[in-house]
Formats: structure tokens, C-alpha cells, sequence
């Protein structure tokens, strides 16, 4: 482990000789080889990595693995479904893809349309991203009163399993426009940081689904840079793996905008899944909801986090944590912590977490009514998910 770091500091160096990046965006990348230059890997000191094994992080001792027996919920739309797959050589956008929807190459962005990010020892393994991106997009979308509702897939592809691809992807949704972006990982040890920059008026419903393969890793920050009069719907569907970390950063940078998001953890045999969210409500007048269900069984664990951040004179925020967790095995581990952290008067907050079994009453009920304790489960379980998919 302690090797780790400077393996990541090694490649980014290699990288830094062969990249042909503008010379700004080379500068970017030295400043975060620099400070990562006096940080550590991440361990179990660390409150984000507290309850996960970061031994596997290190890839030397990868096996190939099928994907998860467990199946998530698909959500139906009716729109235009425009697909980018990102892989080894680059990306591919479907034919399909409209003028108002402008896909181009990461490391093709303007300097001017760059957003920095705050990574410090906590979000270390993120600015890993920063050093040694390769791959990734920079997508606008700008809505006209003639287009067609756009549903933009996602898809992450890499062929080589034996190591981890560096994904960076900006997202920017232009004023009054509406877009729905889902991911999905096909296979790859992935590392992604995700910028969504919404203007005024702009809206993104949003999927995360991540279905892994039993030694897959996935490795995720997600930033929220949201404006005035801006709306964000999230799901996301975290299953399996080895690893699962996601970190979801949102900022409200202006007044009359909103935040919800529901997630599903479902961990089995020995996965590590985190999924942690941090509100920061720096202006007055806007709503954040986070509703987490997250599902343990046999010896794995889960770390599920959600805290909010109110700002002197953010007043009129409203803040709602609902965290709730079904252990299905002794085994299992869930750790669970909603937090709160106000520095405004005219604040309404509630916040609550929960951990326990399937309820016996209720198994009893349903098979009192000629259901197996098999479906009975299912039936109970899915129930539980729906709460978090339909939030």
C-alpha cells in the first residue's frame, strides 16, 4: 500500500512527458502532482475510508469475474437516446446525436470553461484523477423549443481489467434546458470525476448504475455546481464489486434551486460499497433531500454518509437525510451517519438513520398468505428499494 502513491505519482510523470494537452491543462495537472506530492494513500485513519478495505485499491492481484447475479431496476423513458461509450482508444458517440447536444474530447476543453476542484488527504484517491486523466468528454447541452426530450447513456468499456483508467467528464447544461444522463459500467477498473455545471433555469435527471463484477472497482466524484432556479433528480444503483466509492459534492451557488436523490447500496459476499454525500447550501432558499436504502448480506460491508453544510445567511434552507439499512446476514456491516452542520437561523432540517433486519411480522404476513420465504423476502426488499428509486 505504502507503494501506492507513488506508483500514481510515477505514471503521472510518464504521462506529463507524452502528453500533448494546451500547456494550461499540463499546468493543471503538474499543480496536482505537486499536492499529491505531500499526501498519503488513503487508510482507515481517514474519515471517508473508515469502514472500507483500501487494500483494494491495489490492483497486482486482479482476477477476472462475472457480473453480479443481483439485478437492479431499470427506469423506462420516453425520449431520444443518445449513447457515448468511452473505451480504450477514445470515445464513440451514436449517429443520432443532435446539434444542441456538443460532445468533444476532455483535453479539447477551453481554459475558460475549466472547473477546479478541492481535493485534500480525504479526496486524495480523486485527485489521483486529476494528475492522470487520459480519458473522458466535455458535453453542452443546449435546449431548443423544437428538440426532442434527450436521454444521454454513459458507458464506460475499457478492455485491460488489470489496471485503472483515469476518466475526467464536464457536464454543462445551458439555461432553461432539461437533459437525462445515465451511466453504466460495462466493464474496467474505473477511477471518473464528473463535473455538472448547471446554468440558470437548468434541470438534469440523472442515473448512476453501477451493476460490478465480483473484483471490478469503481471509484467516483461527482460535483454539483448548481445556479439559481436549477433542479437535480438523481438515482443511483450501486451493486457489487469489490470496490464501490462514490463521493457526491454538491454546491448551491445561487437561490430557488433543488437537490434530490435517492440510492440504492446493495452489497453481497465480501464487497466494500461507500457512498457519501456532502450539500453545502452556501446561498439562501434552496432544498436538498437525500434518501439512502442500502442492503448488506453475507460478510459485506457498507458506509453510508450524508451531510449537509448550511452557510451564514443561507437562511430558508430545507434539509431533509433519510438514511435506512436491512442487514440480511450476521455477517454483514453497515455503518451509517447523517450529519448537519448550520450556521443559519431560518433553517428546516430533519435527519434520521436507521439499521435492522427484515421485519418478522411482516415475513410472517406474507407467507401466512401462501407466499415462500424466498419470494416473501424479495417482495420485502424490493419494497425497501423502491423508497430510494421513486424518492
Amino acid at each position: 500500500m505504502a507503494g501506492l502513491i507513488t506508483d500514481w505519482m510515477t505514471l503521472a510523470a510518464k504521462q506529463l512527458d507524452d502528453d500533448v494537452s494546451p500547456a494550461w491543462l499540463k499546468a493543471k495537472k503538474e499543480q496536482a502532482l505537486e499536492q499529491l506530492s505531500v499526501l498519503k494513500t488513503p487508510d482507515r485513519k481517514l474519515e471517508y475510508w473508515r469502514y472500507t478495505d483500501t487494500k483494494r485499491l491495489d490492483l497486482s492481484g486482479y482476477e477476472p469475474s462475472l457480473p453480479s447475479e443481483l439485478a437492479l431496476h431499470d427506469r423506462a423513458e420516453d425520449c431520444e437516446v443518445v449513447t457515448i461509450r468511452l473505451h480504450d482508444a477514445g470515445f464513440e458517440v451514436s449517429e443520432n446525436c443532435p446539434i444542441s447536444l456538443l460532445v468533444k474530447s476532455i483535453k479539447d476543453i477551453n481554459e475558460s470553461e475549466w472547473i477546479d476542484l478541492d481535493f485534500t488527504q480525504e479526496t486524495v484517491i480523486n485527485l489521483v484523477n486529476t494528475a492522470n486523466f487520459c480519458a473522458g468528454v466535455t458535453i453542452k447541452y443546449n435546449h431548443t423549443e423544437t428538440s426532442k426530450p434527450i436521454k444521454l447513456i454513459v458507458d464506460y468499456d475499457f478492455s485491460k481489467e488489470n489496471e485503472w483508467r483515469y476518466v475526467r467528464n464536464q457536464f454543462q447544461v445551458s439555461q432553461n434546458s432539461k437533459i437525462s444522463i445515465q451511466e453504466q459500467w460495462s466493464s474496467g477498473q474505473t477511477n471518473v470525476v464528473n463535473v455538472f455545471d448547471l446554468e440558470a433555469g437548468a434541470e438534469i435527471q440523472r442515473l448512476q448504475q453501477a451493476n460490478l463484477r465480483t473484483h471490478q472497482r469503481l471509484i467516483s466524484f461527482n460535483q454539483f455546481q448548481l445556479a439559481g432556479n436549477t433542479a437535480v433528480r438523481g438515482v443511483n444503483q450501486h451493486l457489487g464489486g469489490a470496490l464501490q466509492h462514490h463521493i457526491h459534492r454538491i454546491n448551491f451557488n445561487g437561490s430557488q434551486a433543488s437537490f434530490k436523490m435517492g440510492t440504492v447500496n446493495k452489497s453481497i459476499n465480501n464487497n466494500n460499497i461507500a457512498d457519501l454525500v456532502e450539500v453545502n447550501h452556501h446561498k439562501k432558499n434552496n432544498q436538498s433531500e437525500v434518501t439512502h436504502r442500502s442492503i448488506a448480506d453475507d460478510s459485506s460491508q457498507i458506509f453510508t454518509n450524508a451531510k449537509a453544510y448550511v452557510a451564514v445567511g443561507a437562511d430558508d434552507s430545507q434539509i431533509e437525510q433519510d438514511l435506512k439499512n436491512i442487514l440480511l446476514s450476521p455477517g454483514a456491516k453497515i455503518f451509517s451517519k447523517p450529519e448537519l452542520e448550520v450556521y443559519a437561523d431560518e433553517v428546516v432540517a430533519a435527519h434520521g438513520s436507521t439499521i435492522g433486519a427484515l421485519d418478522e411480522q411482516s415475513l410472517f404476513y406474507l407467507q401466512s398468505r401462501g407466499i415462500g420465504i424466498k419470494q416473501a423476502r424479495e417482495i420485502m426488499i424490493e419494497s425497501f428499494e423502491q423508497e430510494a428509486l421513486t424518492c
